[in-house]
């Protein structure tokens, strides 16, 4: 379960391992590998490269010597030559870039790479063409040639953004090949898209082999000419810590600025120097400081629970520097989205606004999504506790902690005996599973009722669709609007993970290909430009409109509204129905029924062979495969419509226990039977009213339950398509396994069963889903 390799390399240089510890908000890359191909290649295989299938591949010396064999090179570029003469029509960009590169085209990769959005990103790519793809030149000696020119010539800006894919480690590299390679030597042939893959993956490692060794001492000496760095300022704060930071600024400027802060538990002196001196080069003073107990801190690592009152202390001590003009702008993404919404709680008046991408929130996120704990990402308080940085090693093996979750799963024990099937306790997930409730433990960490009220300062969100935390991050939007109606905050999302949500989008997320309008977003220069709007009176970034901004998927436009409620004020209805017209069919209606029905699911909570409300990744199916769960279906779609915000409303249930976690998935079938998975929904019953108080259901007794932080979503729905509801009980490797005792569910197992659940839904259940005819 890690992000494609040819997906992280923009990111590796800019937070790599803070998108390597979320992978529950990424694409899921095991899927990836066997995802489904277009319509135009999906009857089309080849063969596995002999030399992989034959290959020994049990650890990093396997893998490099693997990639320095000149058989395995023949046998991908004869692959490449194959589907370069196919001449595929909707090929990925990562893709076009290893396809290229590996078959030597250099004038059609330059001319691919000048046209994109982005050159600059592909820098390495680039500069491998221009010194390498010729037989008349030294390789190295080219590269480094044209480095010197290329980054003396270069504005600081441009300079930052060269260094920014160059920022790559290849021995991270050699610990996902390793994966990648095992996990295409279980397949018996190669779709197109696998093929794709693997090339990208192969050359961009390769390309990077070469271009790293030769760049890697001329970014360091260019970078000392222009930034002024201290790599290791102490702060203490009243309660008596010590905070580790980063200060850059300019070479030879002396003038007050504004600063740029990040506070993050992500501690990698390289790349947060990197983000620094980017913050330095738009004429902020660049300060990263780490969550105490991380990089030069000597104090006891602790997640989440001091990073408000550290982050208002190195406010605080930013002010009274000698370079400060006394304003602190805070910004960056995922637990650095988290950190500054900390910070906002305590509003040090120097702190004049926030710009919190993928913002996490320990309970609407992970390892918390709706009361219901989740498993994906458990790893994550290891990589983060293990070491003053980072423990890259609990990421190596994603299909290890599959199988732990699968055993967890199958055992039936109680969840909280996570650790004791993997083996290594684990302090900071078992104090988590203490608190199910939404209680001080948590409104402690982050801003909470009236807190919110006190929030006046400027402040950007952003996310995407398909970012995982996408529910903390409007979580946070309705609750600042709900306590402090007059709130300047403002969102920007779209079709994005939690990785290119936080930096640039790619060409496609999956299967899917993005609008050209949805490439827009460089989410970095968005904050800046944010900053200099706020703090310097400058224009406001221009996707920036009004209050709430997406990118409608399939309109090819960007679409403006005035607050969050306004949109989801545009909604229909619907009512759950028997079909009396096509016996076994059940229907989405938008008028209630005249007479109460129900519709019963049964579910074995001791079967631990079936899963429920499993959740995929790949949000694109060529049919909708719907195993168990109860399905409903409106009508077709007489015009082209808009769907945009979040489904809302409540279900009338009645359960044979005392409580139940639900779930749903809500997709767009299209005429030829494809299916988009529109969004997704989890949540515990019991706390659905309350996410801090526990009622526990009647056994028996009809109930509404309200439907609570679900996801955004933003697409047009085409003329002739439907929607599609599956009603379901969440109970699948992914989560715990909620056995309706009342009990708390983490002290639950399977000898807690009991006989099966009976869950009935009731036809004057009403699901809003905000549909907005196009005219």
């Amino acid at each position: 379960m890690i992000v494609l390799f040819i997906h992280l390399h923009n990111r590796l240089s800019h937070f790599l391992l803070h998108i390597l510890v979320t992978l529950v908000l990424l694409l899921n890359s095991f899927n990836e590998i066997y995802a489904s191909d277009t319509e135009q290649t999906k009857n089309i295989n080849f063969e596995l490269p002999k030399t992989l299938v034959k290959s020994s591949i049990t650890d990093q010396t396997d893998v490099v010597k693997l990639l320095a064999s000149n058989q395995f090179a023949n046998e991908l570029r004869f692959l490449a030559n194959q589907l370069d003469g196919m001449k595929l029509t909707d090929i990925a960009f990562d893709h076009k870039l290893g396809l290229r590169s590996i078959l030597g085209q250099k004038a059609l990769l330059l001319t691919l790479i000048e046209e994109s959005s982005y050159p600059l990103n592909q820098f390495h790519y680039s500069i491998h063409a221009r010194a390498c793809m010729s037989q008349t030149l030294d390789c190295d000696a080219q590269l480094s040639k044209i480095a010197i020119e290329s980054f003396a010539n270069a504005t600081d800006d441009e300079l930052l953004k060269m260094v920014n894919p160059l920022g790559w480690s290849l021995s991270l590299g050699q610990d996902y090949l390793l994966w990648l390679f095992t996990q295409y030597q279980t397949l018996d042939k190669l779709s197109p898209r696998q093929a794709l893959n693997l090339i990208s993956n192969y050359q961009l490692y390769q390309v990077y082999a070469k271009v790293l060794p030769q760049t890697v001492s001329l970014i360091e000496h260019e970078r000392n000419k222009r930034f002024e760095v201290q790599p290791n300022v102490l702060i203490n704060t009243p309660d008596g810590a010590t905070i580790s930071a980063i200060i850059v600024r300019k070479k030879n400027d002396n003038q007050k600025h504004p600063t740029a802060f990040q506070f993050t538990i992500y501690a990698d002196k390289k790349w947060n120097t990197l983000e620094a001196m980017y913050a330095a080069s738009r004429g902020y003073t660049g300060v990263i400081a780490y969550t105490r107990g991380k990089a030069g801190s000597p104090d006891e690592i602790v997640p989440w629970e001091h990073d408000g009152k550290d982050a208002h202390s190195v406010i605080d001590w930013i002010t009274k520097q000698p370079w400060s003009d006394g304003r602190v702008a805070m910004y960056g993404g995922s637990y650095l989205g988290f950190t500054q919404w900390a910070a906002a709680k305590y509003m040090h008046p120097a702190l004049k606004t926030i710009v919190p991408y993928a913002a996490a929130h320990p309970f609407t996120g992970l390892p918390v999504e709706n009361n219901i704990f989740i498993t994906p990402n458990y790893q994550w308080s290891f990589h983060v506790t293990n070491n003053k940085t980072m423990d890259h090693s609990v990421y190596e093996n994603p299909q290890y902690w599959q199988d732990v979750y699968t055993k967890l799963f199958k055992s039936g024990r109680p969840f909280k005996d996570i650790d004791k099937i993997e083996g290594t306790p684990n302090p900071w997930f078992q104090k988590l599973l203490k608190h199910p409730s939404y209680d001080e433990f948590y409104q402690d960490m982050l801003p909470y009722e009236e807190d919110f009220a006190k929030i006046n300062i400027p402040v950007l969100s952003i996310t995407g669709y398909f970012d995982g935390a996408s529910i903390s991050a409007i979580d946070f939007l309705k609750r600042h609007y709900q306590y402090n109606p007059n709130a300047e905050h403002y969102l920007l999302t779209g079709p994005y993970t939690h990785g290119t949500a936080q930096g640039i989008p790619r060409s496609h997320v999956g299967t899917y290909k993005l609008d050209p309008v949805a490439l827009e977003k460089d989410t970095k220069q968005i904050t800046f430009e944010w900053f200099d709007h706020v703090l310097h009176g400058k224009p406001k970034p221009k996707l920036i409109k009004d209050k709430i901004n997406y990118q409608l998927l399939g309109s090819n436009t960007w679409q403006h509204k005035p607050s969050y409620a306004a949109l989801n004020n545009q909604h229909v209805g619907f009512y759950l129905s028997s079909n009396l017209k096509q016996q076994g069919q059940l229907r989405l209606t938008r008028e209630m029924p005249k007479e109460l029905e129900h519709f019963a699911l049964e579910v074995d909570l001791s079967d631990r062979e079936t899963q429920h409300n499993v959740y995929s990744w790949q949000f694109i199916h060529q049919t909708l495969d719907i195993p168990n769960g109860l399905v409903f279906t409106t009508d077709p779609f007489q015009s082209v419509t808009e769907l945009a915000g979040e489904v809302s409303g409540y279900f009338s249930i009645a359960i044979n226990k005392r409580d139940v976690d639900i779930g749903f998935k809500l997709y767009e079938v299209k005429p030829d039977g494809s299916a988009y998975q529109l969004t997704r929904y989890i949540s515990r019953a019991s706390y659905a009213k309350n996410m801090s108080k526990r009622e526990l259901l009647v056994p028996g007794v009809k109930t509404q339950i309200p439907i609570i932080n679900s996801r955004m979503i933003g697409k047009q729905i085409e003329v002739g398509s439907r929607l599609v509801l599956i009603l379901n009980v969440n109970k699948n490797s992914g989560a715990q396994v909620n056995m309706g005792t009342g009990k708390d569910v983490s002290e639950e197992s399977i000898a807690d069963a009991g006989e099966p659940l009976e869950i009935k839904w009731f036809s004057d259940s009403k699901i809003n889903i905000p549909l907005n005819v196009q005219n």
